[in-house]
């Protein structure tokens, strides 16, 4: 096992952590301290040529990742990207009665509304995790919306989004959340929702 060392910090460095806790960003110094080292991690796999989750994404179809407006986006073998609703904002959409979405070749933006779901109490958008066109379109969602309330993640999908540039979906998707990340965000979300 490792010694533990201790380190001085800048009190610029401080100062910041301080107030990044204020805004709400992180409840803990120990939780900004935890995000950085992960942030660093990342960076040394990439300069050393090392997968982290979301680049072993591009080559794996199957692997999500989830962005924080509750959209997952995975890559396809042809190399688009489908994208549809996490399992956590389905079950909270209790009882989907119309899906609707941006025609086909419409350009979407990260984190930007590509269509809506209807609930018979409200209209909830669905926000595009990547950048891109809208290439296809789930067309069973015109005749049973409630798949993606039953199955999000197989058959319940929304659309599939062909990128524009590799370099931009690269930086987007670093952004997205894998799913251990996810489900730990959902859970402090839960929380405070509780609170």
């Amino acid at each position: 096992m490792g010694k533990w060392k201790t380190i001085s910090i800048r009190e610029e460095l401080t100062n910041e952590v301080e107030k990044a806790i204020k805004t709400g960003r992180y409840r803990s110094t120990s939780e900004f301290v935890s995000e950085a080292i992960r942030l660093r991690l990342e960076e040394i796999m990439r300069t050393e040529g090392l997968l982290t989750e979301k680049h072993k994404m591009l080559e794996t179809p199957g692997l999500l990742l989830y962005s924080p407006k509750h959209t997952w986006v995975q890559a396809t073998p042809d190399g688009s990207f489908r994208v549809g609703l996490s399992e956590y904002a389905a079950k909270h959409l209790k009882g989907i009665i119309q899906v609707h979405i941006d025609q086909l070749d419409a350009s979407v933006k990260k984190l930007e509304p590509l269509g809506a779901v209807e609930t018979w109490m409200f209209i909830f958008d669905v926000y595009s995790p990547i950048s891109g066109k809208i290439v296809k379109i789930n067309e069973h969602l015109k005749t049973n919306p409630r798949i993606i309330n039953e199955d999000p993640y197989d058959q319940g999908w929304i659309v599939e989004i062909k990128p524009n540039n590799s370099q931009i979906l690269e930086e987007e998707l670093e952004s997205l959340m894998a799913v251990r990340e996810y489900n730990k965000w959902v859970s402090k979300l839960e929380g405070r929702l509780r609170e």
